[in-house]
């Protein structure tokens, strides 16, 4: 029991010690900033927050200069004009990919690739698939046959590598095969 007793003292005593120094740690006021005691080292001079030479004085920008961005655009020498991270008010291509949803973005092909994935796909000796309604984020029935893309179209066209396609009677449909979403359609 005696035992008991201290260690209910002990338990006490601490907890007085540690709220007690938590209380006096916050009774502490800052100290004050805005001392009226100057010294003869750091005179206080208006307009100025540091030690520093009279006659040295800052120097404001030219309210005319210009800045690095124009409307969003990166506006010095040799920079690329429309990039990804210019705003879409700026840029037709970016709004065009902001209304786009994101399980529809496939590979970013030039008009040159498209053209060449047309022409190579109508000409190949595959039967059109039977009509379907298909278009950018839909997804293809199971009963739609997808095929691999030939040899040569890969060799000019890599950013296609990860996907098949669907051919139709006046469309190419490009595809991602692991869940049959439509994420291009390069038509005539």
């Amino acid at each position: 029991m005696r035992a008991s007793m201290k260690n209910h003292v002990r338990d006490a005593l601490l907890t007085v010690a540690l709220f007690g120094g938590i209380g006096v740690a916050f009774a502490q006021a800052p100290a004050d900033k805005s001392s009226n005691i100057d010294s003869a080292q750091s005179p206080k001079v208006p307009g100025h927050t540091g030690v520093e030479e009279p006659t040295v004085k800052q120097q404001a920008a030219p309210p005319s200069a210009p800045g690095v961005f124009v409307d969003g655009v990166l506006a010095v020498p040799n920079a690329p004009n429309d990039t990804s991270t210019t705003p879409s008010t700026v840029s037709q291509h970016n709004a065009q990919l902001d209304e786009l949803p994101i399980m529809a973005r496939g590979p970013q092909l030039t008009d040159a690739q498209r053209k060449l994935i047309l022409e190579h796909v109508m000409a190949a000796g595959i039967a059109p698939a039977a009509t379907i309604d298909a278009f950018p984020t839909a997804e293809l029935p199971a009963s739609v046959d997808m095929h691999a893309w030939p040899a040569d179209i890969l060799s000019q066209v890599p950013s296609i590598r990860d996907t098949k396609y669907v051919k139709l009677s006046d469309k190419v449909l490009v595809v991602r095969p692991e869940n049959r979403i439509v994420v291009e359609e390069i038509g005539r």
